[in-house]
């Protein structure tokens, strides 16, 4: 009897061990560890000192301030974001990423904050691509675990390339292993534009608005204390000249 009744005992501090730290908040922390990707520029990429900058950098940095917080930078591909999140491994995500309803089942996301057409890039001499009718038969890359790899993947008669960074998927094309690239329409134009190896060897083939959803920051699903103070703190940046100035900065229509 007595065994039985520390057994019990032992699983009930389990339990409430389990629930206080669902429970608990990145709210309580001084530091947020943030997860992004850094090849998603101009929202975050490594520059010339190989550190971490971008629009989504700037954002976050700003809006944890307004909440009293300092941000920890941890990069990671793409595709582990999510599971990090979940695993505890970091208390946000700041990626560009888009709040679909299916990644919604799984994380809480702030209000949205900035929308993007998606772009299919070819090389520049290239005219038999101007559609999604254009696509059937074609090999297509994309980065994996984002919304273009989840449409271009529904789509019938494609091959799918999937590679972790955007400028590997850009890279195939180039080197005419695959004929278009699906890649988010700013990331597109800010490469396109300013990577001198893309400028006059690819062009934007056609845009198509993949997600109407937008991009949002991603937090944990039962951490609505923390949400509740990133969305307060973003529509404070949202609402004021701060945001136009960080879209001006980083050449973001």
């Amino acid at each position: 009897m007595k065994k039985v009744l520390i057994l019990c005992m032992a699983v009930l501090s389990f339990f409430v061990l389990s629930s206080t730290v669902l429970a608990a908040s990145a709210m309580d922390k001084d530091t947020l560890l943030v997860g992004t990707e850094s090849t998603f520029k101009p929202f975050e990429f490594r520059n010339e000192e190989n550190k971490i900058v971008g629009f989504d950098i700037d954002l976050i940095n700003t809006i944890a301030s307004k909440m009293g917080k300092k941000v920890e930078i941890v990069d990671m591909a793409f595709d582990a974001l999510i599971p990090s999140l979940l695993t505890g491994k970091i208390d946000m995500i700041a990626a560009g990423m888009s709040a679909t309803p299916e990644r919604a089942k799984r994380v809480a996301f702030s209000d949205v904050y900035y929308t993007t057409p998606d772009a299919f890039t070819v090389k520049a001499d290239r005219t038999d691509i101007a559609s999604l009718d254009d696509l059937d038969g074609k090999k297509v890359s994309v980065q994996l675990g984002t919304i273009q790899d989840a449409f271009v993947s529904k789509r019938k008669g494609l091959e799918v390339k999937r590679y972790q960074k955007t400028d590997d998927a850009f890279r195939e094309v180039l080197l005419g292993r695959v004929d278009v690239a699906c890649v988010d329409g700013t990331v597109t134009k800010e490469n396109l534009k300013n990577n001198k190896d893309y400028t006059d060897t690819l062009k934007v083939a056609f845009f198509h608005p993949i997600s109407q959803t937008g991009m949002a920051l991603a937090m944990g699903l039962e951490d609505m204390e923390l949400k509740k103070n990133v969305n307060a703190a973003l529509a404070e940046v949202l609402s004021g000249p701060t945001f136009q100035e960080l879209k001006d900065k980083w050449g973001i229509d």
